[in-house]
């Protein structure tokens, strides 16, 4: 306190001291003041405050919550529940080791169809399947014109760890009429009268025998390299004389790694044919070699697909020429694949075998010229989905161009100055084919299936003034019912659009030669009607009904076909 005191008087002196020095530096006067300055310091009155706890917590208000008593009045309903049914099934149906189905028809038409299988197995299967349908046809104002078809063929399968091996013997036994000219009973006579003609020249005899084997692996692991190869062999020949042997190895390849999948087809197809055309004329011989690699690699994240690969092919058939095609697919898969639109090109080489040929139109002469045809490329785009669970759809349009095309040309075949059956030739030419169309499916329980099906065709051709035989459009219509397991209805209906056809050009001629003249070939429907009634899980009863309109529509210029064929029958499992 002392110090503080001390300060301040000297502050105080040193104050005064300037004030008089500055009023004397003023009036030219000097004051001395003597004295002790005391000065005090008044006590300083201080508040004394403490800090005090403050609750602001509100207690909380008591509530009285008060009832009234008020009875709702709900009336009373009672619904009926329908009764359940157990239905009690084994995990896995009973099956029966042989299957028989047997009828008759009209136009002295038989029909004997026969399975025989082993049923289920973990190690093996094997069965055999037989069918056997002929008639005397019954065209009218046409010459004879029987046929019949018999197939046969065993298998034996057996499954190892990690493959299953299948082998397989087949024999088919086809045979036709030559009846495609107009006939009446003087003609007929005169036929009676004549020298007989060969039998070719009436009718044609199909023969096919093979076996195939095929090797398919069974890798749990998509990384490894999953295959499907196999060999097929084929001995076709016909009543003519020429025969032809097809040795075929084939094989399906791929691997994942990731979202990639790496893979492609091999192919080697020999074929050696020999054409009888007659006891004048010199033996038709074809041989080659087909082989194709078509390599390819894809990607998809699950939503999007893009497929890229190419078709490199060697044909040695006549003179060895090489062919590369590009191959490419592309597709996006939108709102959970109800929408996945589409494009793509695609490329092959593809064989025309003897017994391809004859397949297509049995009415061929006996000994056609070989070529093998160019899909050169088939450009397409389209858009596939579904409408809910029951409906899909695809609809699609295509730009492709195949060089060397087969197409057939009717030729009149003569015997004594007698005209018997028209037979077809094959001619080739590069045939450009624009493809608009689209598929509908129905499908709902398992008791209901709905199709049908639409393509208009647009052709240009090179050599020919038309693409013989080919259709101007196309629909495919059909349907199964299935009524409470018991009553099986199909129906089906096919309409063809008018196509172009020739008439039948002279015995000799070759495409060098006249021009053949074209005429319109109608467009055709045929409707079929199928009912079976399940009397039993192992027996029921059929009607078969084949082209319900009863129209003679032609598929081959002048070869009419049977009117409407009804066939009933019966069938039994054992």
């Amino acid at each position: 306190m002392s110090n503080t005191v001390n300060t301040f008087r000297m502050a105080a002196a040193l104050t005064m001291l300037a004030a008089g020095t500055m009023l004397h530096a003023q009036t030219g006067e000097q004051y001395y003041i003597n004295g002790v300055y005391n000065p005090t310091l008044a006590d300083v009155k201080k508040i004394d405050l403490q800090p005090q706890p403050y609750d602001s917590i509100i207690p909380a208000k008591a509530i009285d919550y008060k009832l009234l008593n008020v009875t709702g009045q709900v009336p009373v309903h009672v619904d009926s529940i329908e009764a359940a049914k157990l239905n009690i099934q084994l995990a896995q149906e009973k099956l029966y080791k042989g299957f028989v189905k047997a009828g008759f028809g009209l136009y002295t038409t038989p029909l004997v169809e026969a399975y025989y299988d082993q049923t289920r197995s973990r190690e093996n299967g094997y069965g055999l399947h037989y069918k056997h349908m002929s008639s005397n046809g019954s065209v009218g104002d046409r010459g004879p014109s029987d046929y019949s078809t018999n197939h046969l063929d065993a298998y034996y399968n057996a499954y190892l760890r990690k493959h299953a091996v299948e082998g397989r013997v087949i024999y088919d036994r086809k045979r036709v009429s030559y009846y495609g000219y107009p006939t009446t009973d003087s003609l007929e006579n005169l036929i009676l009268r004549s020298p007989k003609a060969p039998e070719d020249f009436l009718k044609q005899i199909y023969n096919d025998i093979g076996f195939a084997v095929r090797v398919k692996s069974l890798y749990s692991d998509s990384t490894k390299l999953a295959h499907d190869a196999g060999l097929e062999v084929h001995n076709f020949t016909n009543l003519t004389g020429s025969r032809e042997l097809n040795v075929k190895l084939d094989a399906d390849l791929a691997m994942e790694q990731g979202t990639e999948t790496y893979g492609g087809q091999v192919l080697i197809d020999n074929n050696a044919y020999r054409g009888e055309r007659g006891d004048s004329l010199v033996e038709l011989r074809q041989n080659g070699t087909l082989v194709g690699l078509s390599p390819f690699v894809s990607t998809t994240n699950g939503k999007y697909l893009v497929k890229v690969g190419a078709g490199i092919f060697i044909d040695a058939l006549g003179k060895t020429t090489f062919h590369f095609y590009p191959q490419a697919h592309l597709q996006y898969r939108l709102f959970d694949d109800i929408l996945v639109p589409y494009v793509g090109v695609d490329g092959k080489r593809m064989r025309n075998s003897f017994q391809s040929l004859a397949n297509e139109n049995p009415f061929l002469n006996g000994a056609p010229l070989l070529a093998n045809s160019s899909l050169m490329y088939d450009l397409y785009g389209g858009l596939r989905g579904s409408l809910g669970h029951d409906i899909g759809f695809d609809v699609r349009i295509s730009q492709s161009q195949i060089k060397d095309r087969p197409l057939f040309i009717g030729q009149e075949y003569q015997f004594d100055s007698i005209r018997h059956g028209d037979q077809f030739l094959a001619v080739y030419d590069k045939v450009d084919q624009l493809d608009i169309g689209g598929e509908l499916r129905y499908s709902h329980d398992e008791h209901i299936d709905i199709h049908g099906g639409l393509h208009l065709f647009s052709y240009g051709t090179d050599l020919q003034a038309e693409a013989w035989n080919l259709p101007t459009y196309t629909i495919d219509l059909g349907g199964t019912y299935d009524f409470q397991d018991k009553l099986l209805l199909k129906i089906e209906a096919r309409f063809v659009g008018m196509r172009k056809a020739t008439l039948p050009v002279p015995q000799g001629w070759n495409d060098l030669s006249i021009a053949p003249t074209a005429v319109d070939a109608k467009g055709y429907v045929d409707l079929y009607l199928g009912l079976e009634y399940r009397y039993t899980k192992r027996f029921s009863v059929f009607l078969d009904v084949s082209n319900l309109s009863a129209s003679k529509y032609e598929r081959w210029y002048n070869y009419s076909a049977q009117r409407a064929l009804v066939l009933g029958g019966a069938t039994y499992a054992f």
